[in-house]
């Protein structure tokens, strides 16, 4: 044992602890597993509208440019601002505990538009709607479009960042 290593609390040796670049690929992969449960949901949406309505392609079509649309915007002026603050949040802490890649609050954030997701899904009628499922379909492959784009921001930090050298690291 080092002299840090006594001088810190026994709970805070017991933190897992990762590097810049491992916070910045597990920030990543984390966004990329929400946009493909969002894609996933989106298709199964358009699925069901498709056996219900029998929609023609052209309405498909419509329903998948308008949510990457939504899916840019949303990009634009929230996620990818939230992925600068992430990724400098990130830098700025340097080697610490493997799941503070995202603040406490964020993380809250997330239950919340989680458990939004699932009111829509399974609490409201929209589901039993055509226009509920175009609604929902635009939607969820919208925020997933949105994911997908900022991501580029956490992978490229990833690929870019150097470790930080820390002597209490090694």
């Amino acid at each position: 044992m080092t002299e840090n290593d006594t001088s810190r609390p026994w709970f805070d040796r017991l933190t897992p602890r990762a590097g810049v670049r491992v916070q910045m690929i597990a920030a990543a992969v984390v966004w990329m597993v929400g946009m493909a449960f969002l894609y996933g949901f989106g298709i199964s949406f358009i699925v069901k509208l498709v056996r219900i309505a029998h929609p023609a392609i052209w309405s498909i079509a419509l329903i998948i440019i308008a949510a990457l649309v939504l899916g840019g915007i949303k990009a634009r002026y929230v996620l990818i601002r939230y992925a600068d603050k992430a990724t400098a949040r990130i830098e700025h802490r340097g080697r610490t505990c493997f799941f503070g890649f995202f603040s406490w609050s964020s993380w809250v954030f997330v239950a919340v538009m989680m458990g939004g997701g699932i009111v829509l899904r399974l609490f409201t009628p929209l589901p039993d709607l055509d226009w509920g499922l175009v609604f929902l379909a635009t939607l969820y492959i919208g925020v997933g479009t949105g994911l997908l784009i900022a991501d580029r921001v956490f992978w490229v930090s990833a690929l870019r960042s150097e470790e930080v050298h820390e002597p209490w690291a090694e």
